[in-house]
């Protein structure tokens, strides 16, 4: 049974939101609190398409676990009731279950988890999000600017760093071997 939205004050468990009815855009769960935000637009997608591709190819060449768009979520355990869908996620094939994902949410975080920034997003949302990828385990963060074309890279043991479009990017031991020019990223997404 698909239940309506519920009325934004009330706190939800992780089986309530997976049986919610939702309008169109992506749906979050922050510790019981539906987050809902609207598609983000061309640019957006644009950047994130062109990663999942280099970075889905990559993975599965090398059988390295498997990468995953904006329609997977992640049920965070170590945080209550809390559901993020990063844009884009890769999880090591030691993590992933042995038969295969099953039905429901992965409870765990990603070995890497992408968010494309879009003009709906503001700086607290993004800081709320940053925080509990990194309060969840996730080793390497890379938060993706379509408009400034740069990529802030966020490893869980080494300072934040700027990358801008004349730079690469790597995978460090997170994602072993990869590596994609920043121009690669936005290929497609106008400079206007």
């Amino acid at each position: 049974m698909v239940l309506p939205a519920p009325p934004a004050a009330m706190l939800l468990t992780v089986e309530e939101f997976l049986n919610l009815s939702l309008p169109d855009g992506k749906a979050e769960l922050v510790r019981g609190e539906l987050r809902m935000s609207p598609p983000p637009g061309a640019p957006h997608g644009m950047a994130a398409t062109n990663l999942l591709l280099a970075l889905g190819v990559h993975v599965r060449q090398r059988q390295l676990g498997h990468a995953f768009g904006d329609s997977f979520g992640y049920e965070l355990v170590r945080l209550p009731r809390t559901v993020r869908v990063p844009d884009v996620s890769f999880v090591r094939a030691d993590r992933l279950p042995e038969q295969g994902v099953g039905p429901g949410l992965l409870k765990l975080a990603p070995d890497l988890a992408v968010e494309v920034l879009s003009p709906s997003e503001t700086a607290s949302d993004l800081e709320e999000k940053l925080d509990d990828y990194a309060r969840a385990g996730t080793p390497l963060i890379w938060v993706v600017d379509p408009v400034r074309r740069t990529v802030m890279v966020i490893p869980a043991d080494q300072p934040a760093r700027w990358l801008r479009e004349g730079d690469v990017i790597d995978g460090g031991t997170v994602i072993p071997g990869f590596v994609i020019p920043l121009s690669a990223i936005f290929e497609g997404i106008s400079r206007e």
